[in-house]
């Protein structure tokens, strides 16, 4: 009879001993419980086990602890504040979804994260320091996203095709040009800065365009025969004449504006042809036409300015003088030895030409009418001449020989200093 009164005690009993439990004493009471029931009857009639620590928890007031978390019931049972777990009320409830195993807390509430873990609930590992585009499964770790690559996933991957000799990348699947390359790949060669009509096979090379020379290729080849002094061009097999010249190649001079018969050997002179004179070379000579027989001895006669004379003769051979008047002996050709009588001979013949006027006296006397008086006549005798070479004409002066060896046939061309 005394067994199933027992049990009955521990039926009605039982419920009201889990209400008074929480989460860390529960097991024990009911323990406790079940070791009462299996008792004798007598033992299980005493008082209720209480732990000691609970007993000392509840019999010192609550104001002597006043950094404990839990007060005391009308029972002696203690009873933790909101907040606060543990035998003795001392572990604080952390943040509710605060990592276990990451995160920690000191009070209650609050989620505080251990090395290499942070975040609200410190559920997000810290990667390794300096990575750039990557993440962590770990803390300090560095795995890189997609198209990077590298230590710290700072290395962009560019597109496959993308020489590295040639091209890099700044973000994934680009591909930019290094210096001397370019096109979409960087599979085309540059050329040199400043190349102006040029093309390269390699990097940085300026190869110059039929037409074109230079080290950039800036300077254009002229047209063949082109005048490097006159001429210049700015499109290949051109010339162009600089100013005061003329021509296809650039080599004719330009004559003085308005110049009539005239021309020029440097730019702007007017040099006059036979008959003309003046500035222009408009003004005919005449000078001869209105006086036919002022030359003779069939010399030819050139009209000249007043300032130069009228005009001038060209005499033939064996005449001299300024009208062709005086006739002058013809020195052999033929080499003959030196013989005394032949130069004394000779000298008297020089000896009677200085008796004779001199070639001005007799223009002076033609052209005036009237001989000269005897102060005026100042012809020095010659002394005398032994003729022992033939003249050749190497070794003849033009102006020693004048009227006395052959000449040449007369020209029309004049003279420099007569021309204007």
């Amino acid at each position: 009879m005394m067994i199933p009164l027992l049990f009955a005690v521990f039926l009605v009993n039982f419920p009201h001993q889990l209400a008074q439990s929480n989460a860390n004493n529960g097991l024990i009471r009911i323990a406790a419980v079940l070791g009462a029931s299996v008792l004798p009857v007598g033992l299980a009639a005493g008082p209720r086990y209480v732990p000691k620590w609970k007993k000392q928890a509840c019999e010192i007031p609550a104001s002597q602890h006043p950094n404990s978390h839990y007060i005391c019931d009308e029972a002696g049972e203690v009873k933790c504040l909101p907040g606060w777990t543990g035998d003795l009320c001392d572990v604080p409830i952390c943040r509710k979804g605060c990592d276990p195993l990451q995160g920690y807390c000191r009070r209650p509430g609050e989620c505080r994260c251990k090395l290499g873990f942070y975040g609200e609930l410190c559920d997000k590992c810290v990667a390794l320091p300096g990575c750039q585009h990557g993440r962590c499964n770990v803390s300090f770790e560095c795995s890189c996203d997609p198209g990077w690559k590298g230590m710290f996933c700072s290395e962009p991957i560019c597109a496959p095709d993308c020489l590295s000799s040639q091209g890099y990348c700044d973000k994934p699947g680009d591909c930019r040009c290094r210096f001397g390359w370019q096109g979409p790949k960087c599979k085309q060669c540059a050329v040199l800065p400043g190349c102006v009509h040029g093309t390269c096979q390699g990097p940085l090379e300026c190869r110059c365009d039929p037409g074109w020379t230079g080290l950039l290729c800036q300077t254009p080849i002229c047209a063949q025969g082109c005048s490097r002094d006159h001429g210049s061009c700015r499109q290949p097999n051109t010339c162009r004449c600089r100013v005061g010249w003329t021509g296809p190649n650039c080599t004719e001079c330009v004559s003085y504006p308005g110049c009539v018969h005239g021309s020029c050997k440097r730019p702007w002179e007017c040099r006059c042809e036979s008959g003309w004179a003046g500035d222009l070379c408009n003004e005919k000579l005449t000078y001869c036409d209105e006086h036919p027989d002022i030359c003779r001895n069939n010399a030819t006669c050139i009209s000249m300015t007043h300032e130069d004379g009228d005009y001038r003769c060209i005499c033939p051979l064996g005449y001299m003088g300024r009208q062709c008047q005086i006739k002058t002996m013809i020195p052999s050709m033929e080499l003959v030895p030196p013989m005394p009588d032949v130069t004394m001979e000779l000298s008297q013949d020089v000896q009677d030409l200085g008796d004779k006027p001199s070639i001005e006296e007799i223009s002076n006397e033609d052209k005036y009418g009237e001989k000269p008086s005897k102060e005026e006549q100042t012809v020095e005798p010659l002394g005398p001449i032994i003729i022992t070479d033939p003249p050749t004409t190497s070794t003849i002066d033009p102006a020693a020989t004048a009227g006395k060896w052959p000449i040449e046939e007369a020209t029309t061309e004049r003279d420099d200093e007569n021309e204007t």
